[in-house]
């Protein structure tokens, strides 16, 4: 498989993932959370819509800790990856963009994301998250500004 289809891959199926933690639909078990962690790479740094860097250990208890925090919007709450796009292919590593949809009845908030995605074995698609810049896009950003939908 080449390596813009394996990142697309990835993408997709990280939002997939993501989006059952928030609503709880995965169990808070550390094999559950594998799945996201194990695809981090150790240098990574996550720059958020609001202008925030994150490091990988700050996200990871981050991410462990908002679990099952929409439960409430389970049957609404969508998440969707648009526009995908591999941008340039430079050795062993690809950057990407694409448009992250979050969707609950009338509430919709979408950012742009950049990433860098590199090599890793033993990962669902051979890829690991290298470096992450996310942007609202215009006239999508959540009422409250928050980096992530919170329950109502």
């Amino acid at each position: 498989m080449d390596m813009a289809k394996q990142c697309r891959l990835e993408t997709e199926t990280l939002h997939d993932f993501l989006r059952d933690w928030l609503v709880g639909a995965l169990p808070r078990t550390d094999d559950a959370f594998a799945r996201f962690r194990d695809v981090m790479a150790p240098g990574l740094m996550v720059i958020s819509p609001l202008g925030t860097r994150t490091e990988l250990n700050d996200l990871l208890t981050e991410f462990e800790s908002i679990h099952g925090v929409l439960a409430a919007r389970k049957d609404s709450f969508r998440i969707e990856v648009k526009n995908y796009e591999c941008h340039r292919l430079i050795g062993e590593q690809a950057l990407v963009t694409y448009e992250e949809w979050h969707m609950d009845g009338d509430d919709v908030s979408a950012r742009l994301s950049t990433v860098l995605y590199g090599p890793k074995r033993g990962t669902p698609h051979g890829v690991e998250w290298q470096h992450v810049h996310e942007t609202w896009l215009p006239g999508l950003a959540p009422a409250a500004g928050e980096r992530f939908p919170e329950p109502r």
